[in-house]
């Protein structure tokens, strides 16, 4: 450790994986839905991913005070779909998950409990 390296920049940045870098170019879609045990949630979406299902999403006027967000990534073609799920409490995230691959039978089944149809 020399004098100066008190003065470079720490990197502060997590290390950005290959998937993370592929799914910067995919389609986002944002859906909430009703809090539930997050960890169990993650426990099950490890195994089936098609947990998703089983979530009821959230009333558009409904107040959200807790509520899981689910960031669905999607190719173009949607042949390649992952998901990501976020708690937040009061605005503020609190959990994490990692991205889970979904299966384009299980993306359609999702987004049409919300209104969105794909052909």
């Amino acid at each position: 450790m020399g004098l100066l390296d008190i003065f470079k920049k720490k990197n502060t940045q997590p290390a950005e994986t290959p998937l993370k870098k592929r799914i910067a170019n995919f389609k986002c879609r944002k859906i909430c839905y009703v809090d539930t045990d997050f960890k169990e949630l993650i426990h099950r979406a490890k195994s089936d991913p098609g947990v998703v299902l089983t979530l009821t999403p959230v009333n558009y006027y409904a107040v959200k005070t807790q509520y899981i967000m689910a960031h669905v990534y999607s190719s173009e073609d949607c042949e390649e779909n992952y998901i990501k799920f976020q708690r937040f409490e009061h605005e503020r995230k609190t959990n994490e998950s990692d991205l889970f691959h979904l299966d384009r039978q299980t993306l359609i089944k999702a987004l049409a409990k919300v209104g969105i149809i794909i052909s």
